[in-house]
């Protein structure tokens, strides 16, 4: 059973070991539609072939900086076919609260702020639930495929969402790794990061992978 305490790093715990592999499945990302911040849908199929990391977002959490290290990161692997797509969330003691058409005045102006702008591979799509009842069935995908990275998840006062269930997302930038095919391949704690660095090998792994 997972407990509901806190998300806070504790020092005395490696951020690095908190990921976790996925299992096989016969389903893909695909599968799933998403809505633009536009208000349309579409799915995820336009991303056939290539390495994706996938990330429920929140304009106003500490782990928001991460956005900073996300376009150095694209930069970097584009050419060899990693996007990122990103999910915003308001369930974790309400740091999205924006809608949909002010989220990206909220990122340039606000945080990261200075006039931040996205590279053309990190694609932001629509608000939705990750959790609890109304769980995108997307992220209710993911989940079931990839076993939880942590014993502990949060304090229940501010995870705004019902039930709590032990393979729920943690927090905010929490990230799931899929590879050519679409299936999902490899979790990671939103404080397994580092600047990207905790990720990067994963990342070259599946690069490395050919579509089948």
């Amino acid at each position: 059973v997972v407990a509901v305490l806190s998300v806070s790093s504790n020092p005395e715990v490696d951020e690095t070991t908190r990921w976790k592999q996925c299992m096989n499945t016969n389903q893909s990302i695909y599968d799933f539609q998403i809505e633009t911040l536009q208000g349309e849908y579409t799915d995820l199929s336009q991303y056939r072939g290539k390495v994706i990391l996938l990330v429920n977002v929140a304009t106003f959490c500490a782990y928001t900086q991460q956005y900073t290290d996300f376009n150095p990161m694209l930069e970097r692997y584009q050419a060899q076919g990693l996007v990122l797509v990103a999910f915003p969330c308001n369930q974790f003691y309400l740091q999205e609260p924006a809608e949909n058409h002010e989220l990206m005045n909220g990122l340039t102006y606000v945080r990261p702020g200075n006039g931040w702008v996205p590279h053309q591979e990190l694609h932001i799509y629509g608000k939705i639930d990750v959790n609890g009842d109304n769980h995108h069935p997307l992220y209710e995908f993911i989940k079931e495929s990839c076993p939880q990275t942590v014993d502990k998840i949060g304090k229940t006062e501010e995870l705004m969402y019902n039930p709590v269930r032990t393979s729920d997302i943690t927090w905010n930038f929490e990230k799931f790794l899929i590879d050519r095919n679409g299936q999902p391949r490899f979790r990671f704690h939103p404080t397994a990061w580092s600047h990207g660095e905790v990720v990067t090998p994963f990342i070259e792994q599946l690069l490395a992978e050919r579509a089948n």
